[in-house]
């Protein structure tokens, strides 16, 4: 899933062309075993930033680029792997949405672009439905009558009763979706909300369930063949996302990594190479049994490996290839490109993450779990240390209103205190990047006790660090709340709306929730801190729904201390 044409040529070439060269047994995923993989690129974005006629121009470039890459368009899937026949469906798709627009301060739906990527995905599915381990477009039970079929996605919430004979489960299909990370890869805007997308979609669309090794996410199609009248089959789609990893610095990203990953390659295979020479002239050939066994160990650069966080790695050697797929692009193809082309590390190595899924212990409107809840765990810390803003009665309440419930089960900690770190900015930005730099580590609570003994915050579902760039992606699912005693008021946590941000500039010194926009509904951030944590404003701000969180004064309030969870 990429945002613009040309994105597939630039960045995803070394996955792409190690998914098509893979053996499908090793895959398993989007595909039935014995057949060729099925990949599909979806581009959610014709590229006409500059000019409306560069959209038909780009589109017929990525089509042609795509060829190169070796993703044929239209695609054809078999009906038998012993014929020829089958359908065709298209590989690659470019769309047309005014809604998503190319262009850096365009604010692409969080929310539209899972639905998006969701309808693709049934149009797709519905198509390569697996049967009795080969390709087909109609399942067993369909009717031969010629009556018209639908495929429609049941509803998250519905999906807690199992197929039962009258609804039988016919199918069951893995579905790998590959797109960018929260950086963005290149940092473009359209690229991180493209990323959001995806998390949305495994993380509010899909239904979470945990297994021994892994949690995992599905979707579930149904058949309807009539108005109100359901068939028997029911495809369940399980998705896994993998995210292309950011590499910020540029001396990293064109320089350096070839010291790390290439060169030392290279200097190993050269040394595998004399070891078989002087192996083949002091006579190994008589001894030909064993051959095969020094050439095997002569590692080959083009490959697919597991890194030892369970992360992949794909890597090829084939610059002429890039080279051409990026050509294919004549109308991007600017100076900066080829030498991008020749030197980045994208154009060798991919490496991937495994999108993280919040899992919730049970389904997050199931009262018994809510009842059930242990009480909130907190770090301890040194007995020296300043007090919690808030009581535990008190976190546990925030816990129920606040965080999602994929991480109800984990414990608190404290790694940011004003009055236990002080009001330096450096300070919490090195304690609060700190945190974010761990895997899985991205979510943040921060409260705010203002002089009137007053109580409000905001949850963060994105990192408040992530790169050097002060302003931080949409957030999606974050929230700002007020309290009052046990009682919280939320606001946002409804809304996913990709116009949520939050904000970390450090030459300021403010940390503001909201776009910070002025208008009819929106009178400034949500919530922000000002002057090293010394003074506070919060407004109406439409992103969020909220009105002033503290009262009186005009929305403006002296913070007394500050603490991020």
């Amino acid at each position: 899933v990429t945002a613009h044409p040309d994105d597939e040529s630039m960045f995803f070439i070394p996955t792409l062309r190690n998914l098509l060269s893979a053996d499908p047994k090793e895959m398993g995923a989007g595909y039935c075993p014995g057949e060729s993989p099925i990949i599909q690129v979806l581009c959610l974005s014709n590229g006409d930033y500059r000019d409306v006629a560069d959209g038909t121009i780009r589109t017929q470039e990525i089509y042609k680029a795509c060829s190169f890459i070796g993703i044929q368009n239209p695609q054809t899937i078999p009906k038998d792997s012993s014929t020829n026949d089958g359908d065709t469906i298209q590989a690659v798709t470019v769309l047309d949405n005014g809604r998503m627009k190319d262009g850096p301060n365009e604010v692409w739906s969080t929310e539209l672009i899972a639905q998006t990527v969701m309808e693709h995905v049934r149009k797709v599915v519905t198509s390569i439905a697996c049967v009795n381990g080969k390709l087909a477009v109609q399942t067993k039970s369909s009717p031969s009558n010629g009556e018209t079929q639908s495929w429609n996605f049941v509803e998250k919430k519905s999906m807690k009763e199992k197929p039962s004979q009258e609804r039988e489960l016919a199918q069951s299909i893995n579905v790998n979706l590959l797109t960018f990370d929260q950086g963005g890869v290149s940092g473009h805007p359209n690229h991180v909300d493209v990323f959001l997308g995806v998390r949305f979609l495994v993380n509010e669309k899909c239904h979470i369930t945990r297994t021994d090794s892994e949690s995992v996410a599905t979707l579930r199609l149904r058949q309807q063949q009539k108005v109100n009248t359901l068939s028997g089959n029911t495809i369940d789609v399980n998705v896994r996302a993998f995210t292309l990893k950011t590499i910020a610095n540029p001396l990293k990203k064109y320089f350096f990594w070839a010291f790390v990953d290439l060169i030392p390659f290279f200097l190993v295979w050269l040394f595998q190479g004399l070891r078989y020479l002087i192996y083949f002239l002091l006579g190994g050939f008589l001894f030909s049994k064993r051959d095969h066994l020094l050439v095997s160990g002569i590692q080959l650069f083009t490959r697919t490996k597991t890194t030892s966080d369970g992360n992949l790695q794909c890597r090829i050697m084939n610059p002429y290839l890039v080279w051409r797929a990026m050509a294919a692009h004549h109308s991007q193809f600017v100076w900066y490109r080829r030498l991008s082309v020749i030197f980045s590390r994208y154009t060798y190595i991919n490496d991937l993450n495994k999108l993280s899924i919040d899992t919730p212990p049970l389904e997050e409107d199931d009262d018994e779990y809510i009842a059930s809840l242990p009480p909130v765990v907190a770090i301890k810390e040194d007995k020296s240390s300043p007090k919690f803003l808030f009581t535990p009665r008190q976190m546990n309440a925030l816990r129920e209103a606040v965080i999602p419930t994929g991480l109800h089960h984990r414990p608190w900690k404290r790694i940011y205190s004003l009055s236990r770190d002080g009001d330096s900015f450096i300070a919490f930005q090195k304690l609060v990047g700190d945190w974010n730099g761990k895997q899985g580590q991205q979510s943040t609570l921060l409260i705010v006790k203002t002089i009137e003994g007053e109580l409000i915050g905001g949850y963060a579902d994105v990192p408040f660090i992530v790169t050097a760039s002060n302003t931080i992606g949409s957030a999606s699912r974050s929230c700002l709340f007020r309290m009052e005693n046990d009682v919280i008021t939320v606001y946002g946590k409804q809304h996913s709306l990709c116009s949520k941000k939050i904000i970390l500039d450090s030459t300021r010194r403010i940390i503001a929730f909201g776009g910070g926009s002025t208008g009819k509904s929106d009178e400034g951030f949500g919530m922000c801190l000002e002057d090293g944590f010394s003074r506070g404003t919060t407004a109406r701000c439409e992103a969020f729904g909220n009105a002033p969180l503290v009262k009186g004064h005009g929305g403006v309030f002296d913070v007394l201390d500050v603490e991020v969870w």
